[in-house]
């Protein structure tokens, strides 16, 4: 049986945002808007197990790689993504989603990654 590069992409994909949607739907009682930020990392342990975690911020959290971060505000309604203060590492992105204007690009992610040996120019 073949492996398909970015297969389980789709599955984590969708795992991700429901737990996303339950801690929302956990904190409900929380009437001050707040961050969703969801991040995940390579057990010590077991390299071939990953740690999944989600923390609320009531301030905008800082910006790291590979950090997925949404907006909550209760009070409105409202769930949102916030690409702004996302950083996935190695997402591919399909290139028409993307823009090609210079001054939508985010030189900070770029320095961060290359300072963090994570991507080279």
């Amino acid at each position: 049986m073949a492996v398909e590069i970015g297969e389980a992409r789709e599955a984590w994909g969708m795992n991700v945002l429901n737990l996303v949607t339950d801690f929302a739907e956990q904190m409900k009682h929380v009437r001050e808007p707040f961050y969703i930020v969801f991040h995940a990392k390579q057990d010590r342990n077991n390299p071939n197990t990953f740690r999944q975690a989600i923390r609320a911020y009531y301030e905008k959290p800082p910006f790291l790689l590979g950090l997925l971060v949404w907006y909550v505000d209760h009070r409105k309604s409202e769930i949102r993504f916030v690409p702004e203060l996302s950083s996935p590492p190695d997402v591919p992105i399909d290139p028409s989603l993307l823009s090609d204007k210079a001054e939508d690009a985010f030189t900070r992610v770029m320095e961060t990654g290359q300072k963090a040996k994570i991507l080279l120019s």
